[in-house]
Formats: structure tokens, sequence, C-alpha cells
């Protein structure tokens, strides 16, 4: 039922014709690559700030505030065109298991937010008051640093391994 899904999906006008354009799909793959380079770039500077390594000049919720913006840019813009990317050979994607890997830890990003946002990122203001980062700070910027260096690494895999259709993992 899910591959029948994907199948339809990727068969649909505006994706089979990304996926055959020789001009648009490499466009919309630049800038996918683009969107997360800001993103990323604006996850380590956040990260690196909470640990204490980076930018000691501004505060970690300066830090946060400034690079808002960005984050939320990077992020829309990689989605999305990661999401025309996947629609255009999501049944290719569907078998291969960097693709899998991929999604299993943006599932545990989520499950990362969803615990340290009140207790990190929207008390930010409150962590400037200690000598030293709080150790949920750390830890929540140390997991932030591995989940999504692992996502990195997955989509550059998904590139290299070629989903097969018709192999069924159990």
């Amino acid at each position: 039922m899910v591959v029948s899904f994907l199948i339809w999906l990727e068969n649909l006008a505006p994706f089979s014709g990304l996926r055959s354009s020789a001009y648009v799909y490499p466009v919309v793959l630049a800038l996918h690559l683009s969107a997360i380079s800001l993103f990323a770039a604006t996850i380590v500077a956040t990260d690196l700030r909470l640990l204490g390594w980076a930018l000691p000049g501004a505060s970690t919720a300066e830090v946060i505030h400034r690079l808002r913006s960005a984050k939320q840019i990077g992020f829309v813009l990689a989605a999305t065109c990661g999401f025309l990317l996947f629609a255009s050979k999501a049944e290719e994607y569907y078998y291969n298991v960097f693709f899998r890997i991929k999604i299993l830890l943006f599932l545990l990003v989520v499950i990362h937010a969803l615990v340290f946002r009140r207790s990190v990122y929207a008390h930010s203001g409150q962590l400037e008051h200690t000598a030293r980062p709080h150790s949920s700070a750390k830890f929540a910027a140390s997991l932030s640093l591995i989940l999504w260096l692992g996502i990195l690494c997955a989509g550059r895999g998904i590139g290299y391994v070629a989903g097969r259709p018709g192999m069924h993992y159990k």
C-alpha cells in the first residue's frame, strides 16, 4: 500500500517532470544543498555557543535570536526542496537504507526539540547567569550536533546507494 502510494506520487506530472528535467532537477538539488548549508551553519553556531566553545562575546539568547530567521529560512527551503527531490524518486528512496536512516534521525531531532525546547532553547537568557553553561544545555547541544551530522552523512549516502524497487525490508 505504501509503495503503491509512492509510485503514484512520483508519477504525478510535476514530480515526473522534475525527475526527467536536465535543468530543473540539478537546480532544485543545488538549492537543497545551499539551504542545508545555511541551516547547518546556524545550528552549528547555536550549538557551539551553548557548549561555550564559540562566540564568547555574545549571549546565548542573542545568538539564538539573531540566527532564528536564517535558521527558519534555511529549514523551510531545505525541507521544500527535499520533499520535491523525494517525491520525484519516491519509490527508489523508500528502498534506500540511507534515506531510512535520515528519516529516523529526523524523528530523533523532533524528539530532541520537544524535550529541550522548554528547558534549554526557550529559556536561553537564563543560561547566561551562570559562569559555565548548564549540563542540560551542553547535552542538548552535543546531541543536536551528533544528530544533524548523522542526517548530513545519511543524506550524502542517499546519492551513492541506489534503492532497488521490489526489494522489501522486513
